[in-house]
Parts: structure tokens; C-alpha cells; sequence
């Protein structure tokens, strides 16, 4: 049954995206104008109307995860997973606005509300104003319009190759002043909608190789300094099973480390290795084909990268973790010290297991002074 009852041109303009159905409606539209009166044809039973909803009706976001996902992906955001993030941390998963349906911190003119500000290093209070929304749906319209899409001299956060990245560039634009505003979005999506592991299509993985964090260090002055220890201790433990054992087993594989020397010395690893029955050799002239010849005999390899500054500049003492598995454009590794950003070179979270680094900017990190240079324990 049609749907006779009164609509404005504020309730429709609402929902304008310039989309194709949408300009065949204003088509229609017109058409009936010229012919009927304004209270006649301004009804959600006439034909024009028919064309603008679809189905008959307007479609109105649902204050919940996957409506607002729903809602961002229908007006243009290329990740919608990362609106729904901004929801759930700036509204406290839909429970609070800062103004009539403002479930983003929006600012502008509308209703005085107080917030906090992160400035000069040290947290404020203070009183601003903040933009009042008709409804959930317009809310969301802005927030992609002005802050993903391009918007004046603005280049939006579509432009980012990865949700991560967009999270970031939105701390970079100045959407929050919270120096930790991009890796809580990034947590709040892993925690959602972790992403899918990639296609192994063209690649391989070896799923049972075990994760040691060096966070977890029982060892004094260990847990900042022992990813090379780690990283081999993953490939003990895979290659002998039976002699590293427990969930600290690296801290046992260090103390044998100890005996020959200190954890970041090559030989020291090389003669610990050996201790535990494997093979190895520490080699300065690997590339991507080694790793792939060592990951098709089933055999992990630790790497060591430079793990400081951009993906383009990298710089630092260095730092371990161990490859366990590859596609075509990235490795798959046990990053010892958790969730990285190849990138930026920054660690986002403690959670290292199974992360999935691009060669691209991984590749620079590793191979430093050009391919056939990285660094790597080549195990037999």
C-alpha cells in the first residue's frame, strides 16, 4: 500500500547524494508540479517519490555498529569500518551526543556543550559549540562529506591506501587532538572487524608456528631488548617442538643465549641455535626469494629491519621478528613486540602474532642498502 502522508522539501533534500535515481526523481518531480498544486503532489504516494526511495521509503541509519557502517558506505566512505570506530569512541557506542543527533563530536554552530582538548601536552576542559543534526543519517553525510570526501582544498581520508592509514590522517587533519585518537579507532576495528588475512593464493603460511612476545620477559632488563632472541626461539621451537616449551619458552632459549654471549650477537643466536639441534647461518645478502625458499621448505626465518623513522627514511639500532609465511606482496610475521606500522614506523598495540607487513614498505626497512641486503638466520 502507497504511503499518502505529507513530505517537505527539508525531509527530502535531506537525503540528496545526487545519485542517478535521485535526479529522475527531481525529473518527475517537476513534471508534476506544473501540473497539480503543492499539498497534491508533495506526498509519499506520488510516482516521483516512488522513484526517489527505491523501495517507497527512506532509508534511516540505525544507532548501532552495523547501521552506521551501513549508513557510511551508502554516502561515500571507502571505509565505512572506520566511521563506525569514530561512533563508537566519540559517542560511547551510541549512548551519548554532544549535541541533537551529533554522534561525532562535530563542531560548529549549534548547541554549547564542555569537552576535553589535549593541548601543550596535557589535557583541558572547555566549553564549544557543536553542530545539531536532524538525525543519525545527516550526521553521518557530514562526517563523510567534509572529513573522507574531498571538501574544498581539503583532500579527504579516502584517499588513504588502508583504514589504518585514514585513521591516522585524521589525527593529521585535526579532527582530534587526542594523541592516541588513531590507535583507539584502530583497536576499535580490530576488535569489530579484524581484518581478513590475505590470500594465500600465491603464497604460504606456516600456521603452527608459535608467537613469543619479549614484552612478557621474566628476565631483568630483558623485554625492550631481546627480539632477536625471540624471533629465533619461534624457530627453534617450530623446527625442535619438543625442547622449547611453556609460554615464556623464549626466556629458556635467552638464557642459553647468555652462555655464548649477549642476545644481540649473531654468533651467540648461531651457537644457541645449535644447542637446541638446528642448523643455521646468519646471513647479510637475503632478499624476498630466500624467504620464499625458506618458508616452501616449511622453515621460519628471523629478520632483522631497521624499525625507526618512515618507511622511506628508516633509521634506528635495528629490530627482530621472525617471517612465517608470504604472498605476493607481503610477509606474514610473529612480530615480537607487537602490531606495527611498516609505514610510519610506529607499534600501534602488543598484539604481534600473524601480522601481515607489505613488502613495499617493509622491504626498505629490511634491504637497506638495496635488494640481496637483508639481514636473516637462514636455518637448514
Amino acid at each position: 500500500m502507497s504511503n499518502p502522508a505529507p513530505i517537505t522539501l527539508e525531509q527530502l533534500f535531506r537525503f540528496w547524494r545526487d545519485l542517478p535515481h535521485q535526479r529522475a526523481a527531481i525529473v518527475e518531480l517537476q513534471a508534476d508540479l506544473q501540473q497539480n498544486n503543492y499539498a497534491v503532489v508533495m506526498r509519499r504516494d506520488r510516482d516521483w517519490f516512488k522513484t526517489w526511495s527505491q523501495d517507497g521509503k527512506q532509508i534511516e541509519a540505525e544507532n548501532t555498529w552495523s547501521g552506521v557502517k551501513a549508513a557510511a558506505s551508502r554516502v561515500g566512505s571507502k571505509y565505512p569500518e572506520l566511521v563506525a570506530a569514530q561512533w563508537a569512541c566519540e559517542s560511547g557506542w551510541g549512548k551519548h551526543t554532544s549535541a541533537p543527533y551529533n554522534y561525532f563530536g562535530l563542531k560548529g554552530a549549534g548547541e554549547k556543550a564542555v569537552t576535553q582538548e589535549y593541548v601543550n601536552g596535557k589535557w583541558i576542559t572547555i566549553t564549544d559549540s557543536f553542530i545539531n543534526f536532524p538525525d543519525l543519517e545527516s550526521c553521518v553525510v557530514y562526517l563523510v562529506d567534509h572529513w573522507y570526501k574531498d571538501f574544498g582544498k581539503y583532500k579527504g581520508v579516502n584517499r588513504a591506501a588502508t583504514r589504518d592509514e585514514a585513521a591516522r590522517l585524521l589525527v593529521k587533519e585535526g579532527y582530534a587532538t587526542d594523541p592516541n585518537y588513531a590507535a583507539k579507532l584502530i583497536a576499535l576495528m580490530n576488535q569489530q572487524e579484524p581484518e581478513q588475512r590475505p590470500s594465500l593464493q600465491d603464497g604460504k603460511l606456516l600456521e603452527k608456528v608459535r608467537y613469543f612476545s619479549q614484552r612478557d620477559s621474566q628476565v631483568a632488563g630483558q623485554a625492550n631488548r631481546m627480539c632477536f632472541s625471540s624471533s629465533c626461539a619461534m624457530l627453534a621451537a617450530y623446527l625442535r617442538p619438543n625442547e622449547l616449551r611453556g609460554v615464556n619458552a623464549d626466556d629458556f632459549y635467552l638464557s642459553k643465549v647468555f652462555q655464548f654471549g649477549d642476545t644481540t650477537d649473531a654468533t651467540a643466536q648461531i651457537k644457541a641455535l645449535d644447542f637446541y639441534g638446528v642448523k643455521a647461518r646468519f646471513v647479510q645478502n637475503a632478499n624476498f626469494d630466500t624467504i620464499k625458499k625458506q618458508i616452501d621448505k616449511g622453515i621460519p626465518v628471523p629478520c632483522g629491519f631497521l624499525h625507526h623513522g618512515t618507511s622511506t627514511a628508516p633509521s634506528g639500532s635495528g629490530h627482530w621478528l621472525c617471517v612465517i609465511g608470504y604472498t605476493e606482496g607481503a610477509v606474514i610475521v610473529h612480530d615480537p613486540y607487537g602490531e606495527y606500522d611498516v609505514q610510519s614506523g610506529k607499534y600501534l598495540s602488543s598484539k604481534g602474532a600473524r601480522q601481515t607487513y607489505c613488502k613495499k614498505n617493509w622491504g626498505p626497512r629490511w634491504m637497506v642498502e638495496g635488494n640481496g641486503t637483508g639481514w636473516a638466520i637462514i636455518a637448514e
